[in-house]
């Protein structure tokens, strides 16, 4: 841009130095003796050394309007020349043939066309149009000769009405940059410029360009259709190809303008040169090759039709890159048949942009009625007509461009159908036509403002002179009319830029034919100046892919995207990677974030959660176990089969309660453990149903305290027999043997337990909580009762002591008496519970990894304290039901009374009977050997002082009958009498006796009797230096002292009955 400046410095200081050396060499006298000479020959001709010739049309007329359109391209170096080379059809000869036409419909008085704002005056305008070349040099060379005869305005209005005409205005150029070089030149001689396609933003600027307006819109305008057209089709990275100079640097610039705020990102900006053809394979190869446009589909061409003729020839040269872009051109393309002309197929899918075509049919009968015979003011026409049928004029000279064509052109080529070239209406047509038809009415109000008296006849008067152009562009620039050939109205902002529409354009193929051809899909409108807006036809609108193994086209139905990264997925938000806003890696937000937008994540609330797409936070619906669930089903099941047991135990317990197993198994402890058994079972209830506020409650008290009651009573009917079997060496009976003293240590073992649970309940009461579990990325709002481990854990513990202290005493007294086999189902049943809280531990702990943990955890609970209540049960009372209810024959006294052995004692005789007292001390000692197992209860056995006969065999039978008596002495203490009557009268054994006595009589040895009578002796228990208390067996007995007295051996030793104790 720099040198571009520059080189724009030294060529207007040139112009000046020019200017000036003729104004100084004109002759202007003001009496009108002496005539200007520089203007010998007209239209004057200048051209530098090293400037090629070049043709121009002349028309004369009152008035001339200047006029520059691209009828060649400009030189290239692939030619080796500085001449212009190949010509342009429709953006050259159809806008050329546009001023003539509009200048034919102005000078042609009878026609009706615009004939009531055209034809005020007689005024022939005439015209002096050049070939820009859309070159810049060629155009300033060109443009002098506009401006050297505008210069001379000191002859007087008579000489000049009569010798020469004028430059009122000139229409063109077509590229920007040709236009700015021309606008630099004309300004100095103040000559209205109107552009009918010059839209580069640079020429808003005012005051440099202050003789300079146009009817197009300007780039702005083309730039924000064009980021409308991207948002449209979603793309987000794209590249911009631009071609070197004034229009594609500029419309590059309005574009990334236009970007700012936007999620659309410029992978690269590639320059290409429109005389450097290298520069376009260059630019090609980097496009296919690079691996950060491995994305990109859409291309974005800021370039003129003949840089997008170029792009297209590489692109389709290599077959591999069919449809590999979406092309997205702008008016430099816009519908021109030129850039698309055998290279059609790279162009498929391209959308371009123009301003909003706006058909004159009547140019079209025009256009289509000229032939080379006829339009002889057309220097180019020829050429034009060479180049469209592809034939040669025998009088034109041979060219590079019509060197191989071998039929001679004719009038008629236009109608051979095998000749016929496919023809449209040049999308700028209808511009050039405004652009005359403004300058042209423009000139005729200024010319009633100068002369508002002159005749229609003779308009000019001699205060139109000197030519005012600064008047004429104001009045220009305030200028509205509607055009009625196009229907369009023309107005102007206050920079003398057209307000307009674009039209938006694909190329398409064509049904199945595969002809291609250019289909209007939508418009960009700017009605306000402040609301652009894009409207595509989604109808209209086609897409096709190029499928390279079958080598056809066939259509798609999804656009094609054009991006950097791809879109995260939901829940990820985008981490800009190199300051680059398209390119991004994609992260994750946090768990239980939603996403707020594409950049931040939000947390949501602590009983919420985000949706499945992360765009909001909704409520977690609450979990809690609940009869509904499965897994709940067997504990309460197993809860209500247990207290169905239980119930019916207590019922038969309840029915048979006189029965004597009934009464033999401590009916108050046994209903304090079923009422425990019963608590047990039904707490599985509360801890299954949904947590509540009572729930809670019930599960405090009632886990704590069920299982307390059940081992209270164990404990206490274990420690019971632990003390009353290992009392040997105690004097005194065991105490709190009776029943009120047992249910007395259950209450106070169990208080315990339910002084803890008190003061838990008022330190922490119970209540309900929602547990916040985060598992898997998932929130889990539980609903459970508020517990503190530190008190579970003492409950528990204490439970556990309880459970190990009855485990020790049944283990204590396994070896007791086979009348008490109760303490080795206690030992069982502790045994079984142990087993089932030790499995219970790694199943409520160790299953915390489940889904459903909290309720395993419940239901395991409800099944342990179920089960250990049903193992009691089991245990302790179905013996006792087996009995009652289908043996009642073992439901009788004996069984459950007390059966006492006791081997013969070591006795001493007088010395009379010394073979005796060996046999007996023998015996004794073989009897000593035997031990008894048989016991319901413990004896003590007291010898009176009194009582001085000796122990005989046959007391055991005395004392048990004694026992066995309507007046037991388990009732109370029995009197001598009593017992003396008991032995006087005859034995009248019952069933408990008779069994009694036949399992006694058994154990002693059957040689004994024949030789042991026993005979009155002063003591028969003299047991010298030994401690008062002595076993038998398992049977304990004191001696209170010696009797003296000797009885008769036919009487039986006596134990007083006070000194009998039965617990």
């Amino acid at each position: 841009m720099l040198i571009v400046s520059l080189s724009r410095i030294v060529l207007v200081l040139i112009i000046l130095i020019l200017i000036t050396f003729l104004t100084d060499n004109s002759n202007c006298d003001q009496d009108g003796n002496s005539q200007t000479h520089i203007h010998r020959f007209y239209p004057p001709e200048f051209r530098a050394a090293h400037s090629p010739s070049y043709d121009y049309i002349y028309i004369p007329g009152d008035i001339l309007l200047g006029g520059f359109f691209p009828i060649h391209q400009p030189p290239s170096n692939e030619f080796g020349s500085n001449q212009c080379t190949a010509i342009k059809r429709e953006r050259g000869i159809q806008r050329l043939e546009a001023m003539l036409f509009a200048l034919d419909v102005i000078n042609n008085q009878s026609s009706n066309l615009m004939s009531s704002i055209l034809n005020k005056y007689h005024i022939r305008f005439g015209a002096l149009i050049y070939d820009s070349c859309d070159y810049e040099s060629y155009a300033v060379e060109r443009a002098l000769n506009m401006l050297l005869p505008s210069l001379n305005q000191c002859m007087s209005f008579t000489k000049q009405n009569h010798s020469l005409s004028f430059i009122a205005g000139v229409i063109g150029s077509a590229s920007s940059i040709v236009s700015m070089a021309i606008a630099d030149i004309l300004r100095l001689a103040e000559i209205p410029q109107i552009s009918y396609a010059s839209t580069s933003t640079e020429l808003s600027q005012k005051p440099r360009f202050q003789y300079f307006s146009r009817v197009v819109p300007p780039d702005t305008y083309q730039a924000e259709a064009v980021v409308s057209i991207i948002q449209f089709l979603n793309w987000t990275y794209v590249v911009v190809i631009k071609e070197t100079g004034s229009y594609g640097e500029r419309l590059t610039d309005d574009f990334k303008a236009k970007l700012k705020n936007k999620t659309i990102c410029i992978a690269g900006e590639l320059s290409v040169n429109i005389k450097d053809s290298e520069s376009y394979v260059r630019v090609i190869k980097e496009l296919s090759e690079d691996e950060k446009y491995r994305f990109v589909v859409g291309v974005i061409v800021f370039a003129q039709e003949d840089t997008v003729r170029q792009l297209l020839n590489q692109t389709s040269s290599r077959t591999e890159l069919n449809g590999r872009w979406v092309f997205l051109g702008t008016d430099g393309w816009g519908k021109k048949w030129y850039p698309v002309e055998n290279f059609g197929r790279a162009a498929i899918n391209a959308i371009t942009i123009a301003p909003k075509l706006y058909l004159i049919p009547e140019f079209d009968n025009y256009f289509n009625n000229l032939t080379p015979s006829k339009n002889t003011r057309n220097p180019w026409f020829r050429e034009y007509w060479e180049e469209t049928y592809k034939c040669k004029f025998e009088e034109t000279p041979k060219t590079m461009f019509n060197q191989n064509y071998t039929r001679l052109c004719s009038d008629i080529d236009n109608t051979y159908t095998n000749l016929s070239v496919p023809y449209f209406q040049e999308g700028y047509v209808h511009y050039v036509v405004d652009a005359v038809f403004t300058l042209v009415i423009s000139i005729q109000k200024l010319i009633d403002e100068k002369c508002p008296n002159s005749s229609k006849q003779k308009p000019l008067c001699k205060e139109f002179f000197p030519f005012e152009g600064t008047k004429l562009i104001s009045i220009l620039r305030n200028i509205t009319f509607r055009n009625a050939l196009s229907k369009r109205i023309i107005k102007f902002t206050q920079t003398g830029d057209g307000i307009g529409t674009y039209d938006i354009f694909q190329y398409q193929i064509i049904n199945s034919t595969d002809t291609l051809d250019y289909i209007t899909i939508g418009e960009f409108s700017d009605i306000d100046h402040s609301n652009e807006r894009v409207h595509i036809d989604l109808q209209s609108l086609k897409w096709f892919k190029y499928n390279h193994q079958l080598l056809k086209w066939s259509q798609i139905w999804t656009t094609p995207r054009s991006f950097c990264s791809e879109s995260c997925q939901p829940g990820e938000i985008r981490r800009n990677s190199d300051s680059e806003q398209c390119c991004w890696t994609c992260r994750p937000c946090e768990p239980f974030q939603i996403v707020v937008n594409e950049t931040l994540c939000l947390s949501c609330p602590e009983k919420e959660v985000p949706n499945s797409n992360f765009s909001k936070c909704i409520p977690v619906k609450e979990e809690y176990l609940s009869i509904h669930n499965a897994i709940a089903w067997p504990a309460l099941i197993l809860s209500s089969i247990g207290v169905l047991m239980t119930i019916y135990t207590i019922v038969i317990f309840i029915r048979f309660s006189q029965t004597p197993i009934i009464k033999a198994s401590s009916r108050e402890l046994s209903y304090f453990l079923l009422s425990g058994i019963c608590c047990c079972h039904l707490c599985a209830w509360p801890l299954i149903l949904k947590p509540h506020l009572l729930t809670c409650l019930f599960i405090r008290i009632g886990v704590s305290l069920s299982l307390t009651i059940c081992l209270a009573a164990l404990l206490t009917k274990t420690n019971r027999l632990a003390r009353i079997f290992n009392n040997s060496q105690r004097l005194t009976q065991p105490s709190c043997l009776s029943p009120r003293s047992q249910l007395g240590i259950c209450g106070a073992i169990v208080s315990i337990q339910l002084i803890g649970v008190i003061v838990w309940i008022i330190i922490s009461p119970p209540a309900i909580k929602l547990k916040t579990e985060l598992r898997h990325n998932q929130k889990r709002l539980i609903l459970v009762c508020q517990t503190d481990n530190e008190y579970i854990a003492c409950s528990l513990i204490y439970n556990m002591i309880l459970v190990i202290s009855c485990t020790l005493y049944a283990i204590k007294t396994r070896h007791i008496p086979e009348n008490f086999n109760e303490a080795k189902h206690i030992g069982f049943a502790m045994y079984s519970i142990c087993i089932i809280w030790l499995a219970f531990i790694p199943i409520f702990f160790g299953l915390r990894s489940s889904d459903n943990w909290f309720r395993i955890q419940l239901v395991s609970l409800a099944i342990c304290l179920s089960l250990s209540a049903t193992v009691i049960l089991l245990c302790l009372f179905a013996p006792k039901l087996y009995i009652v209810l289908f043996n009642p024959s073992k439901n009788i006294h004996v069984k459950f009374k007390p059966t006492l052995s006791t081997p013969p004692a070591s006795v001493e005789r007088p010395s009379t009977s010394n073979n005796l007292d060996e046999s007996a001390t023998g015996n004794n000692r073989r009897r000593q050997q035997r031990t008894s197992t048989d016991y319901t209860t413990e004896v003590s056995l007291y010898n009176s002082k009194s009582d001085s006969s000796g122990f005989n065999i046959n007391d055991e039978a005395v004392q048990t009958t004694a026992i066995y008596s309507g007046n037991s002495i388990l009732n109370g203490a029995c009197t001598d009498a009593e017992r003396h009557q008991h032995y006087q009268h005859p034995f009248t054994h019952d069933d408990e006796t008779t069994e009694f006595l036949s399992i006694s009589k058994q154990r002693i040895t059957p040689n004994y009797l024949p030789h042991s009578p026993f005979k009155p002796t002063s003591s028969n228990l003299v047991i010298a230096a030994e401690n008062p208390w002595k076993k038998l067996s398992n049977v304990r007995y004191k001696l209170d002292g010696h009797d003296n007295n000797q009885h008769n051996q036919t009487h039986y030793h006596r134990v007083h009955a006070q000194h009998i104790t039965f617990v």
